[in-house]
């Protein structure tokens, strides 16, 4: 059985046929690793722009419920507009504002926070009505005449951190760049102005 099996071995293994295929070449390899890296790169970029779509969808949203609940808090009176139709803010969640103004109010912050590592420092918001009276008692000629204050619109803001020193880097900043979001700081409040208030600072008002 041996030498019967070794006579089948040596007989095959001389007509053997031995086909042995070439390999891909380092330039076949390198167009491979690219094109699968492009796929993988088109991938991405289709994976950000539907993330991008959907995050300007989103924007779109919160912008159009600002202005529709901007619209109903300009339904009601001086220091009277509820709660429900005003949002707040964040970063300072116990502040109030018409939600169009805090719309804005929240990109001006975070454009302060790039320049300056830290939030706006905001002390009041929205006024009631007997938030105005209250104010008007303490402070008596530099307050408005309660029912008229821009404060009791939920369109002005008291802000600290610096921005309530002229002269401060902080101040100098909102001058230069409260404008892009719709905040200004009104002439009277100036320091040039009738009664200057560097921390006063105004959404959408005009005089």
């Amino acid at each position: 059985m041996t030498t019967s099996l070794q006579r089948l071995i040596t007989e095959a293994d001389g007509d053997a046929v031995v086909s042995v295929k070439a390999g891909p070449t380092p330039e076949e390899i390198a167009a491979a690793k690219k094109a699968a890296e492009e796929r993988r790169e088109a991938r991405a970029a289709r994976a950000a722009e539907r993330e991008a779509a959907k995050a300007r969808a989103a924007a779109a949203a919160r912008v159009a419920e600002a202005k529709e609940m901007a619209e109903a808090a300009q339904r009601y009176g001086n220091g009277q507009i509820p709660s429900s139709v005003l949002c707040d803010l964040g970063w300072a969640p116990n502040q109030l504002l018409r939600c169009d103004a805090a719309a804005e109010l929240e990109n001006l912050n975070a454009a302060f926070r790039k320049a300056f590592s830290r939030n706006l420092d905001v002390t009041d918001g929205y006024r009631s009505y007997a938030e105005q009276l209250s104010v008007a008692a303490t402070k008596g000629g530099l307050a408005a005449v309660p029912g008229t204050s821009n404060h009791g619109w939920g369109q002005a803001v008291d802000l600290s951190g610096g921005i309530e020193s002229f002269g401060t880097a902080e101040h100098a900043w909102m001058v230069a760049n409260a404008g892009k979001y719709g905040w200004k700081h009104p002439a009277w409040a100036q320091a040039g102005g009738s009664k200057p208030e560097a921390w006063h600072w105004e959404y959408g008002t005009s005089y």
